[in-house]
This record gives structure tokens, C-alpha cells and sequence, in this order.
């Protein structure tokens, strides 16, 4: 390092105490350890030479210090727009483009403060959620990444016939919603597409989740459930989401065709629907109705949850699981389990079941 940044890693460092300086080390150590994990990858000399601890640590005092201050707030609001390295934020009066920095994880629906940053603004503390929706990042499993916070009921929509229903992303969204203290909502999209033939395979998909989640049958071509949908979200702050291509914009502009949301088209010969949405956006509608659109996902992962908790977003398990011989029952291999031999008789739904022990020996 220069003379000039070493003498200011050591005013900085004496600035510290020894609780923060040894975090600050460890920080320094992890990123270093991803860096020099990444130059494996590339044999030449110079990604080989490993750089030395100080500069990592010069680094991240330097960002620290180029954060807004806690104590300079220059507003409160709604994060209404998120982009990778900026958001937008309602503050009532007019809407504020901030900056995103790595220390503050920033998700679409929460109540933030922002500060003076540079030429702009940049957000410097959010506000305790009261619920999330929340899955592993894709780029890390080790991090939370939070879809949309404090939100009153999540749309789960899913369609049929194209792309066809496919019901196992049905029982991830359920247990993500409860974790997160939201409500769910069914939102079965495209049934004009539904022929005498088609009917009863696809619906029949559905019968596991009767009497555990509230369904909205609806379809955009020809306006059949919207009202019934719009009425069930009225005054709400809602969440849709699902897989690319099931309607969740077209959902949207059909409650408020004012919005005129970007509507893309299925993929051709794989059924499978294009990433129309991009970037997650909080609509404000008349009323107090909120709406977040979503980006389209393949998959979607749990985050937090483990083998012992597990059992507890299975409501429906909790009639049997009382009567079962041992009371730390996994429900999976032990002997006399009321669960799996309520699935086995029928009183309990077998796909409800088979989807717990899937999703149970994923989290072993």
C-alpha cells in the first residue's frame, strides 16, 4: 500500500475497538479467501499471487466511510421499485432514486431511510419488517434473499394447460408464506383454456390443497374471477408470484388496466413461460390496495427451515401427528406413525405427503 493509505488504515484502526477491529479482520480474511478461491480458477501469475490482508482491510474502512451517517437522514418511504444497484422510494411527496450499498439489504415493499450520498441519495436503514417473503440467494445459499416484506397476502398463480399446472412450487410458496407471516392466496390463472378434456387432469392436480388454501379460479381472456380476486385483495399489500409465463402481469393489468404491465408469451414447443417482469415493482392503487410484481422463477428454494420444523407447515399433519408412538417423530421412517399411515389409508392426501419426505431429505 501507499504511505498516504497506510497511514490511514492506522488512524482508522486506532479509532476501533478490539471487538471491532477483530471483526473487521474476519471480514477482511473471508474476502480474501473468496478472491483467492476465484484466482484458482485463473493460473496466471498475477491472479496467483496472493494479495496482502491489509488491503482488504483498507477496503472495507474505505466503503464504511463513503456510507451515509445514521444520523443524517434526509427522509422516509416505501421502496415501490428495486434494481440491482438502485431503488426508487415513495416518499409521499415525490419518489427518491437511492443508491443500494452492500451494508444495507433493501427489498421491495420496505419502509426505508435514505440520505445524502455523494451527488444523490442512498438508503441508510430499514425499518423492522412485520413479514417477508424470503428464499436462499441464487448466486449464495448461505444468504437470505427477501422478495417483498411487509406484505398482507402473497398470490401464488399458477396456470393451466400452457404452461400446464405444476403443483410442487404450490407446497414451497405455502411453507415460504407461513415462515414469513403473510396469507396466501391461490390465483389459478388461464381456465378459459380449459376444455372437457383438460378439465378434470388439471384440476384434480389441485384436490390435495382444498380446505387448506383459499383458490381463485380466474382468466384474463375473458375477465371470469377477476372481481372475485380484486375483492379478496382490496386494501391489501400483495406479493405475486409464481413461475415465468402463468399471468402474474396480465393478472395485474386486469385488476388495473391503468398499469399497463409488459405481458410476454409462452415459449413455443417447451410450454414454459418467458421473463417478462425483470425487476420487482409496488403498484399503489385507489383504495390502499398495494400490488408487487415479480419476476418470473424456475424453482424456488426454502430459506431457514430445517427437518424439525419442517412437520409445522404441514397443518393438515397435526390431526394425526398427536397419535403417533414417539413424540420427536420425523414421520418419515419410524414405526407406528399416525402420519404416514393416515396417508396410506387416505384420510391424509398422499401428494401432500410425498411432498413433505421429498422436501424433508433435501433439508438432511
Amino acid at each position: 500500500m501507499q504511505k498516504e493509505q497506510t497511514q490511514y488504515l492506522n488512524t482508522r484502526l486506532a479509532q476501533l475497538d478490539d471487538n471491532e477491529r477483530k471483526k473487521l479482520f474476519k471480514r477482511a480474511a473471508l474476502l480474501r479467501k473468496i478472491e483467492q478461491s476465484r484466482n484458482r480458477r485463473r493460473p496466471d501469475e498475477e491472479s496467483m499471487r496472493s494479495r496482502p490482508l491489509d488491503e482488504f482491510v483498507f477496503k472495507l474502512l474505505k466503503d464504511e466511510d463513503q456510507e451515509p451517517r445514521m444520523g443524517e437522514c434526509a427522509g422516509q418511504g416505501l421502496v415501490t421499485w428495486l434494481g440491482p444497484k438502485t431503488c426508487r422510494v415513495d416518499a409521499g411527496h415525490s419518489v427518491v432514486e437511492c443508491h443500494l450499498s452492500k451494508r444495507v439489504s433493501v427489498a421491495i415493499g420496505d419502509t426505508v431511510d435514505y440520505s445524502p450520498s455523494g451527488e444523490g441519495f442512498a438508503v441508510c436503514r430499514v425499518k423492522p419488517r412485520l413479514t417477508v417473503l424470503s428464499r436462499p440467494d441464487v448466486g449464495n445459499g448461505n444468504l437470505e434473499r427477501v422478495i417483498a416484506a411487509n406484505i398482507d397476502v402473497v398470490v401464488v398463480v399458477v396456470s393451466v394447460v400452457a404452461p400446464p399446472l405444476h403443483p410442487k412450487i404450490i407446497d414451497r410458496y405455502m411453507i415460504a408464506i407461513q415462515r414469513g407471516g403473510a396469507k396466501m392466496i391461490l390465483a389459478v390463472n388461464k381456465c378459459d383454456l380449459l376444455d372437457e378434456f383438460t378439465k378434470i387432469s388439471e384440476l384434480d392436480k389441485l384436490a390435495p390443497y382444498r380446505g387448506i388454501v383459499h383458490a381463485c379460479f380466474c382468466s384474463t381472456a375473458d375477465g371470469s374471477g377477476i372481481g372475485d380476486l380484486e375483492n379478496l385483495l382490496a386494501g391489501q399489500t400483495c406479493a405475486f408470484v409464481g413461475h415465468s409465463g402463468v399471468g402474474k402481469s396480465s393478472l395485474i393489468n386486469a385488476i388495473a388496466p391503468s398499469l399497463n404491465q409488459l405481458v410476454g408469451e409462452v415459449s413455443a414447443g417447451y410450454g414454459r413461460g418467458t421473463h417478462t417482469t425483470t425487476s420487482s415493482t409496488l403498484h399503489k392503487l385507489p383504495g390502499g390496495t398495494r400490488l408487487i410484481d415479480t419476476p418470473g422463477v424456475r424453482s424456488f428454494g426454502l430459506w431457514d427451515i430445517d427437518a424439525a420444523t419442517l412437520p409445522w407447515y404441514f397443518p393438515e399433519f397435526e390431526e394425526f401427528s398427536s397419535e403417533c408412538k414417539f413424540r420427536n417423530c420425523t414421520h418419515s421412517h419410524e414405526p407406528s406413525c399416525a402420519v404416514k399411515s393416515a396417508s396410506l389409508k387416505g384420510s391424509l392426501s398422499h401428494h401432500r405427503y410425498e411432498t413433505y419426505l421429498r422436501i424433508l431429505t433435501s433439508l438432511e
